[in-house]
């Protein structure tokens, strides 16, 4: 399968689509956050087989405490948290990666936090 293609896969959120942002949030709403969402399965997955994690999920009484958690949880773990980054860069067609490695750092940042959130989201409520 061609690269090109794999856009054709996302999901399409509407609600993403700002007019008048920064070209990084541009870049986050209408590729990265479609991307977030299409490995969701994958991300969930990952988590549930992790036995660590599944430590954390215990006595969480806000979401909040449960994002700080999960955002301390996989930063301190460099190969969790580059695993996951790498499973949405490798989602990225050619002319995406291009913009991506432009600034790789902050993409990075934007890829763990919304991560974190989707994370704290899914598995707080269980």
């Amino acid at each position: 399968m061609s690269r090109e293609k794999l856009a054709e896969l996302r999901p399409e959120i509407p609600s993403a689509l700002l007019d008048n942002t920064k070209s990084i949030e541009h870049f986050q709403n209408e590729v990265l956050r479609p991307i977030i969402k299409f490995q969701h399965d994958f991300i969930v997955a990952y988590f549930e087989q992790n036995t660590t994690f599944q430590s954390l999920r215990k006595e969480n009484k806000t979401l909040g405490d449960f994002l700080a958690k999960v955002q301390a949880f996989i930063g301190n773990q460099p190969n969790i948290k580059h695993q996951l980054i790498g499973s949405i860069i490798g989602m990225l067609t050619d002319s995406e990666l291009e913009t991506f490695w432009s600034d790789s750092t902050a993409h990075n940042k934007r890829i763990h936090q919304m991560i974190c959130q989707r994370v704290a989201d899914t598995f707080f409520a269980d």
